[in-house]
């Protein structure tokens, strides 16, 4: 039903603007029913009509693959890839596993996940080497953190922004979007960074964060920020006092960050 479906509604909402902008057709809630073509592609056949095309790529998206795993009786667990401690022992003693067939501890949730990204198959890697060569080592949680470039525009996103997710972990989520200034107002060039901020209601803790910006203008770099928000549970208060840098030609005063944080704890 919208572009990005990991992101926030108001991330999604600005790419697709983009999207249409630079003339790419956009087919929501479309699902392809089959490829039509004699000895080429001519169309991708919906259950709204044909989409004629001369190239067809397809994203099937990602599953783990466990079946080694499990023939050699590795338990698998609640999202289908396998089971590990902190240090990414399976059940197995002595048998270890890392990266897009394996899951983890979300930060936020604390329930396992599946976010097979590079960084967490490289972390878990290189702490499994290291435990295995006789120093313990965990190889951390993840916040599911991602970033998109479309065009002319970036997008990042971290955490939890579901709030039905938010909720079957126990939370009353909010949320606020607010757009700001990417750099001083007097400053040449500079765009405009949107962001979207989920807070518990009571506890005040960051749960996840979605940014987009006109791509140079730092929804990425921002977003890491969140992520050590997200990952050490602070408050959108505390969040609110980070002490982010400052100068013309990279930001604001207040970075839109503490702007969204604000705004955010105003409404809590």
């Amino acid at each position: 039903d919208r572009v990005l479906k990991g992101f926030s509604d108001a991330t999604s909402e600005a790419v697709a603007d983009h999207l249409d902008e630079q003339g790419v057709s956009v087919h929501l809630n479309a699902a392809a029913e089959s490829i039509a073509g004699g000895g080429a592609v001519e169309a991708v056949v919906t259950a709204d009509g044909r989409v004629p095309v001369e190239m067809v790529l397809l994203g099937t998206g990602v599953r783990p693959r466990t079946d080694l795993a499990e023939a050699a009786g590795i338990e698998l667990g609640p999202t289908g890839a396998i089971a590990t401690d902190a240090y990414r022992e399976t059940n197995v003693e002595g048998v270890y596993a890392a990266g897009d067939c394996a899951e983890a501890e979300h930060v936020v949730t604390g329930d396992p996940a599946y976010v097979p990204l590079a960084l967490t198959a490289n972390r878990h890697g290189r702490a499994i080497g290291r435990t295995i060569a006789g120093t313990p080592t965990e190889g951390g949680a993840v916040a599911g953190t991602a970033a998109v470039k479309a065009f002319d525009v970036e997008a990042a996103r971290t955490g939890v922004l579901d709030h039905g997710k938010a909720r079957e972990a126990g939370f009353d989520p909010v949320t606020e979007t607010i757009d700001a200034n990417s750099r001083a107002g007097y400053y040449p060039e500079g765009g405009t960074v949107r962001v979207t901020l989920t807070a518990d209601r009571e506890s005040g803790r960051v749960l996840g964060g979605s940014l987009v910006s006109e791509y140079g203008e730092g929804a990425v770099h921002r977003s890491h920020a969140l992520v050590g928000a997200v990952t050490e549970g602070v408050t959108v208060g505390e969040l609110s006092n980070y002490d982010l840098a400052y100068a013309p030609p990279f930001n604001t005063t207040w970075d839109p960050i503490l702007t969204a944080a604000k705004v955010l704890g105003g409404q809590l």
